[in-house]
């Protein structure tokens, strides 16, 4: 199957995109998907490290997926806000394949046995957005999530959805151009300029 970014509702506004920190799961290479791992020691440094730099947003509101590793890394890396949780944020259900190697999976866009497919990922994810973009007035918004959000939202910008993870704990901006989307990792310089 061919799939086309052009056919997911995605509101032209710029956010922060966070991935939760790292888990045991993360570091062994395992697929988590639904399952619950929580955050490890080094998990729960990122989230904390990060804090300062994210204190110097004005952030209109935090928007996070409902499982515990994204809501505790929103927690210790967003402590000044009341993150709002959207269940179209969850991370991919991969069925058979969750707790097996990252390395046994053939591609992304293949629906997983008794899992959940690439494009009805991407349409949860989208309409989530599109409830979370749709609150934005003046200042930005983060969204703390997974890795299969952020292969979704890559998607639905226009770039490459099998490519690269972002980092765990890693504020990424993402920005409407007039080409398109751009995204960089976030820094005390790009949040003093979307703070103006």
């Amino acid at each position: 199957m061919i799939y086309a970014a052009e056919k997911f509702d995605f509101p032209k506004v710029p956010f922060v995109f966070m991935r939760h920190g790292e888990t045991d799961a993360n570091r062994a290479g395992i697929i988590a998907g639904s399952s619950e791992p929580p955050l490890n020691q080094a998990g729960r440094q990122q989230a904390t490290a990060i804090a300062p730099l994210m204190a110097q947003g004005k952030w209109q509101t935090v928007f996070v997926s409902p499982q515990d590793r994204a809501r505790k890394t929103a927690q210790l890396a967003l402590p000044g806000y009341q993150p709002r949780v959207l269940d179209g944020l969850r991370e991919r259900h991969w069925g058979d394949l969750e707790g097996r190697p990252i390395s046994e999976v053939c591609s992304r866009f293949d629906t997983p046995p008794n899992g959940e497919g690439f494009d009805a990922m991407c349409q949860r994810v989208s309409f989530a957005m599109q409830q979370a973009l749709a609150e934005v007035t003046d200042n930005l918004c983060v969204i703390v999530a997974h890795s299969g959000v952020a292969r979704c939202i890559l998607y639905m910008t226009g770039f490459e959805a099998d490519g690269p993870r972002i980092a765990n704990a890693t504020p990424v901006l993402f920005r409407p151009t007039a080409t398109g989307w751009d995204y960089e990792n976030l820094t005390e310089t790009l949040i003093k300029e979307i703070s103006a």
